[in-house]
């Protein structure tokens, strides 16, 4: 990472080189889950991948995760009453399965971005009814050779 008076340059796989104003900056006090060590993280959108959105470390910009409203996973999503949704963005963590050509969504560990405070975090909800793998779109033939 390099820095430009306030703003920091990234680099990525995905994006190549993004220039990100301390204002788009998220904390995340306790990182993320298995990644608790990364502490800030840039929202990226991009028309191209829309409605998915990016969220990428600052430190190491090679980690990076593919979020996704949950509600256009599962309509009826309620991620409780301990997230504020009017005040809060919500996303779940979209994770690729390529060798079986399904896309998954974390259901039971939604990322948490309060904007007005550049505060994020990662919540596991309470409820047994979500999963951790819960699968978007599969492949209806099986995986063989191509």
């Amino acid at each position: 990472m390099e820095k430009t008076g306030n703003n920091k340059i990234i680099k990525t796989r995905e994006f190549g080189e993004i220039t990100v104003e301390p204002q788009y900056i998220f904390n995340f006090p306790s990182g993320l889950l298995g990644f608790e060590n990364l502490i800030e993280f840039v929202l990226v959108s991009v028309e191209d991948t829309a409605p998915f959105k990016w969220l990428i470390s600052i430190d190491q910009p090679e980690i990076g995760f593919i979020l996704l409203s949950p509600w256009l996973v599962d309509s009826h999503y309620n991620p409780g009453k301990s997230v504020d949704t009017e005040t809060n963005a919500v996303f779940v963590v979209i994770k690729l399965e390529k060798d079986r050509g399904e896309m998954s969504a974390n259901m039971k560990a939604p990322v948490v971005l309060d904007a007005e405070n550049n505060i994020g975090e990662q919540i596991i909800l309470p409820s047994d009814k979500f999963s951790t793998n819960y699968v978007i779109n599969g492949s209806k033939e099986p995986q063989g050779n191509r």
